[in-house]
């Protein structure tokens, strides 16, 4: 159970929503050798349409991008910088939520004829199959309607104000909940102290630090960083999704971003 779902017994809604959103998706994965050599340098965007069908089905729409979408995927991604424009075709995806599982896309999504000329491209690259591809582009579908929905986020009841959740020698988690013009704002800072041969370490900074450095450029040695922030609109949709990752070592830096927006 997320850390952040405290945070959204202010948020939660309840009843049918039948007002369609469009989103953009950003993401960004890095990963760069200290002695320059950048092992890792993805950077792709999408757009996608929300639509709700009843209040147990939805339609998941590629609009934009869903090569890009594929670059993204963990386990796919080398593959589909392979496949040719066909990829450019749109993808839509029916899912329902079920009462025992969650979220699942239909079975029958597979059978899209643009879908199903891609994945078996992909098989054909990868001795993979179909099915298994199909599995691995399913996990981060449903990952990025999660977050939209805020499935994740709505089971606590914390106030207003900054919270501590964790904490250790080498760990703190700490979760801070505002509004804002009628705009409910969650973040979790969740660092951690990367324990080496190194004795220094910039732990104590970056816990100075933790709510600017998300969104710098500087790194934090020996150390690393989980940052996740929802933006809530008085409709109590999803406005704004954001994720960073980053961390360095003696051997390495690593930074991962994901951004979800509605478009207004």
């Amino acid at each position: 159970m997320s850390a952040l779902e405290g945070a959204f017994l202010y948020f939660k809604y309840i009843g049918f929503v039948v007002v369609n959103d469009e989103y953009r998706i950003d993401v960004s994965d890095t990963v760069v050798t200290l002695n320059g050599k950048t092992e890792r340098d993805l950077k792709s965007s999408f757009g996608v349409e929300l639509r709700y069908i009843e209040p147990d089905k939805y339609q998941f729409i590629f609009k934009s991008g869903f090569h890009e979408f594929l670059n993204a995927c963990p386990g796919v991604g080398e593959l589909a910088n392979m496949l040719p424009s066909c990829t450019q075709q749109l993808s839509e995806f029916l899912i329902i939520d079920e009462p025992d599982i969650g979220l699942a896309i239909a079975q029958d999504t597979l059978y899209n004829d643009a879908l199903l000329l891609i994945l078996e491209e992909l098989a054909k690259y990868s001795g993979e199959s179909v099915e298994s591809l199909f599995d691995l582009i399913k996990v981060q579908i449903l990952r990025d309607l999660n977050t939209i929905l805020m499935r994740d986020v709505d089971d606590f009841s914390l106030s207003l104000g900054e919270h501590t959740l964790f904490e250790s020698r080498n760990r703190e988690r700490t979760l801070r909940i505002e509004s804002r013009n009628s705009v409910k704002v969650a973040e979790l800072s969740d660092i951690k102290r990367i324990i080496c041969d190194e004795k220094e370490d910039e732990y104590e900074v970056l816990k100075k630090e933790r709510w600017q450095a998300h969104s710098n450029t500087k790194m934090y040695s020996n150390t690393g960083l989980n940052y996740t922030k929802y933006h809530v609109g008085e409709d109590k949709r999803l406005d704004l999704f954001e994720y960073v990752y980053k961390s360095q070592t003696s051997t390495q830096e690593k930074c991962l971003k994901r951004t979800i927006q509605r478009l207004v």
